[in-house]
């Protein structure tokens, strides 16, 4: 298997498999703050875990990394096809989180040393929704054919045991060079790369966490069956991948972008409720900004490992912060309280992402 297929068969794979419990939340936990919970514990589980793995993917390289998510992402599906208590589907939750980080950004970090990083990345993106909408839809069908809630976990991990079999025998090849600094320098290296890009890293945290927001909330407000929610929310993966494919033929800037994506974003934030099928916008949005960011990051930035690991950190981040600030204002609040809270902070992206470094930065020019 040529080696970047194998990558983007097996981040299908492990998003499929993160996915598989999403529908069925409202069953699994009746209170929608532990559904939230539960939902963000996965992210918060990859947010911890990217930065990392970036780092040691620079230092011991990306396959050893690749090999051990693999194996903790096979572990942890496991567990949650078996153990069924809320409070115990946290921590595997957070386990298998941590496993799709070290996979993500050692898988990106290796994609970004090769010559087409463009066009990989954006196959990448969309092996990787494909993998959530995958989740998203075979589950909602599985549960409504069989009334197992667990048997969309069950087939994915299934997949997961292959795709790990896999890499254990014929392992990803080594790109990029390692580095032996001491770590201190690592360290610094890190903190100068947050300085530089933060108004990229504000705009991934806001932008992403919206997504995640709307797929947090909507299988419990929305009132509909669990086959309805797959397919709204598989509508939004959808809709990126179509966006990841295209991307590469962009000839504008990440802030242009950014702009103009976080300013669209607001009115969906209020509406995705009453017209479901406008997370297909969030869903495009994303598509464009996440191949943006990646591909300007393998431009700017030397240690590869550092910068990947620092998009992926804060790609989680978002995806645990926004959901799980909106889901405890919700109980608060109200639904349109905490959507014009989330609101105001992507107003505040269009702002600041003009001080952004990438300013300027053409996707199609640079990539020809």
């Amino acid at each position: 298997m040529v080696r970047p297929v194998f990558l983007f068969f097996a981040v299908f794979v492990i998003m499929a498999l993160s996915n598989a419990i999403v529908p069925v939340l409202p069953d699994i936990a009746d209170d929608l703050s532990v559904q939230t919970l539960i939902f963000s514990a996965y992210f918060f589980g990859a947010m911890i875990a990217t930065l990392p793995s970036g780092i040691a993917s620079d230092r011991y390289g990306q396959a050893l990394v690749i090999r051990i998510s693999l194996c903790i992402v096979l572990v942890s599906g496991l567990l949650i096809s078996i153990l069924h208590d809320p409070f115990e589907l946290l921590f595997w939750r957070l386990a298998e989180g941590i496993g799709s980080g070290m996979f993500l950004s050692s898988a990106l970090s290796w994609i970004s040393y090769q010559s087409d990083t463009l066009r990989n990345t954006g196959y990448f993106m969309a092996s990787l929704n494909f993998g959530l909408l995958a989740g998203l839809i075979g589950t909602g069908w599985l549960v409504m054919e069989s009334g197992e809630l667990y048997v969309g976990v069950w087939v994915f991990t299934l997949m997961c045991a292959m795709i790990t079999a896999y890499t254990l025998i014929f392992p990803v090849s080594e790109v990029g060079e390692k580095l032996s600094v001491p770590a201190k320098i690592l360290l610094s290296e890190t903190g100068h790369q947050i300085i530089r890009q933060y108004p990229l890293w504000f705009s991934v945290i806001i932008l992403l966490g919206c997504t995640g927001y709307a797929q947090a909330v909507f299988p419990e407000l929305s009132g509909v069956q669990v086959h309805e929610i797959s397919l709204v929310l598989a509508a939004m993966n959808f809709a990126t991948i179509i966006t990841s494919l295209l991307a590469h033929h962009l000839k504008t800037d990440p802030v242009m972008l950014i702009r103009v994506s976080a300013i669209m974003m607001i009115p969906v934030l209020f509406t995705f409720l009453e017209f479901p099928f406008s997370v297909l916008i969030m869903g495009a949005i994303v598509g464009v900004i996440m191949v943006s960011q990646v591909a300007y990051l393998s431009l700017a930035e030397e240690h590869q490992g550092i910068a990947m690991g620092l998009f992926s950190t804060f790609s989680y981040g978002g995806m645990t912060l926004i959901p799980a600030l909106g889901g405890f204002l919700i109980e608060k609040t109200s639904f349109h309280i905490s959507s014009l809270i989330i609101a105001l902070c992507a107003l505040v992206t269009a702002f600041i992402i003009g001080r952004c470094s990438c300013k300027g930065f053409i996707l199609h020019d640079n990539f020809r």
